[in-house]
């Protein structure tokens, strides 16, 4: 008489299954889950006439929960970033979780633009925005020069913003390093992503009015100018 039974492989994976469905965290969930399958596989080897069906959809899901727990692991491994976009998660991200960040930034692409190279060319639309990491960005109209634009502003954030087309110049007169949105794939990206969206609209936001106060300041002072000259 056989002392084990192959019932105790059924009893066991089923104990497990238990505890996944008693865990609150997913992963663990997952990994007992697993555990579950792969112990009860040999219930349906040992029977007289093996269980090939019952053992197909037990492997099948031991292959997703495989693959699911691992999507999971990778989630949650820290993320490590490079100084440059670790400069970037500062200047415009900082509400967004480092993986998050991540795919904002693989949408986009770095780009070095030299001195005398245009951002923005008045009356032409705007296909992508810039946020400006290094360098200085001169911004003007007819040629009156409205400001400049430095670390941490985006060339652009306005016109992105009204979706009309540019009525300022931006030329480069300090070597710019700056991380580059094309409009398209970037409003894709923040229509699939409503809390993203959120953000970046806030960020936009306050970008467009410190260069607003940038320029008023600039006025004011050409103003004071002139009256002293009076």
């Amino acid at each position: 008489m056989d002392l084990f039974s192959s019932d105790y492989f059924l009893h066991a994976g089923n104990i497990l299954l238990l505890i996944a469905y008693s865990v609150r965290d997913i992963l663990w969930l997952r990994l007992f889950a697993l555990a579950s399958s792969l112990i009860a596989m040999p219930y349906f080897l040992h029977q007289p006439t093996p269980l090939w069906a019952a053992l197909g959809w037990t492997v099948l899901f031991s292959v997703i929960n495989l693959y699911q727990s691992w999507r999971l692991y990778a989630e949650r491994r820290p993320v490590k970033l490079t100084p440059e976009e670790d400069r970037v998660r500062q200047l415009v991200f900082q509400d967004l979780p480092p993986r998050k960040f991540l795919q904002v930034l693989s949408i986009g692409s770095w780009t070095d633009v030299q001195i005398g190279e245009q951002l923005l060319t008045c009356g032409r639309s705007v296909d992508a925005i810039s946020l400006i990491v290094r360098g200085k960005v001169k911004v003007s109209n007819n040629n009156r020069i409205l400001g400049e634009l430095g670390e941490g502003d985006i060339v652009g954030s306005a016109l992105l913003l009204s979706g009309a087309p540019a009525d300022v110049d931006a030329l480069v007169v300090e070597p710019v390093r700056s991380m580059r949105w094309e409009t398209g794939p970037l409003d894709r990206y923040l229509a699939a992503n409503p809390e993203t969206r959120i953000l970046m609209q806030k960020y936009l936001g306050r970008d467009l009015a410190g260069k607003l106060r940038k320029i008023e300041m600039k006025l004011r002072v050409r103003e004071a100018g002139a009256h002293s000259n009076d």
